[in-house]
């Protein structure tokens, strides 16, 4: 049964996932991070999606958990442990796993595990209006939804230890000046502009938009010996992809080269 909570549009090449609880600015429910995990998941298994992009209706990309869960006590002791590990942190995993580019696309505040989710995907576009906020301090709490892991590799370490000790909110601009956001568009010029930048990644093969995503981050954690040696690999498996052989044949006929006989 789908939850309404999150809804699911499939406009190849391009899937759009929406966190719907507009009227609290998009909390979480259990619920609604159990219909996440699965809709990214089938979007990456989806032959004829390339980019996928997580928004918030309404006015605000997402606040994080449900208020209302921790002042009933859901979320205390091990009630919050079991929520982390089973609800929550599975979500950057699997971001982080996905073979397809994510896009956060961010308008309105994004706090708490809002923000951590926003940090798990590859780029962040946001309008003029969003700001970004841990909040974890803010509520006698650390940073458990991958903060903590995205935030120094992104920033470096002394501006995102600041960030989290401090509890300040940042704006879009200031976001964009430390790197946390890519782009920063006028708000009714949002979705527009997150599209364009899906279509502008998804013009390219998806064997190679695969690859090049987990060139970066196997590099990121690897010795450069290591890397080099893991990507002779990957590139020899691309040459043989029909994408790769038909890029070469098109810039060949463009400038001449005769082909040989038969396949490349």
């Amino acid at each position: 049964m789908e939850n309404k909570d999150l809804l699911y549009d499939r406009v190849p090449p391009l899937a759009y996932l929406y966190l719907n609880r507009p009227d609290i600015k998009n909390a979480f429910t259990s619920e609604m991070l159990d219909s996440l995990y699965r809709k990214l998941q089938e979007a990456d298994l989806d032959h004829e999606i390339k980019v996928i992009i997580i928004k918030g209706k309404g006015e605000a990309f997402c606040a994080g958990a449900d208020i209302r869960d921790m002042v009933s006590g859901k979320l205390r002791s091990w009630g919050m442990k079991k929520y982390l590990t089973e609800k929550v942190q599975r979500i950057p995993l699997l971001l982080q796993q996905l073979k397809k580019p994510t896009i956060a696309s961010i308008d309105g505040p994004a706090y708490g595990g809002g923000f951590d989710l926003a940090l798990a995907c590859d780029l962040r576009i946001a309008s003029q209006r969003a700001t970004f906020c841990s909040t974890v301090v803010r509520i006698g709490l650390a940073p458990g939804g991958g903060a903590g892991y995205f935030l120094p590799r992104l920033i470096g370490m002394s501006k995102a230890l600041e960030l989290l000790l401090t509890g300040k909110v940042l704006s879009a601009e200031e976001a964009l000046k430390i790197g946390l956001a890519d782009r920063v568009v006028p708000v009714d010029s949002l979705d527009r502009e997150t599209s364009a930048l899906a279509h502008e990644i998804a013009q390219w093969p998806l064997p190679s938009l695969v690859a090049t995503k987990k060139a970066l981050y196997h590099g990121i954690k690897s010795e450069l010996e290591a890397h080099l040696e893991y990507m002779s690999s990957q590139l020899a498996l691309l040459t043989e992809t029909k994408e790769h052989k038909q890029s070469v044949k098109k810039i060949a006929a463009t400038i001449g080269i005769p082909l040989p006989d038969g396949d490349l």
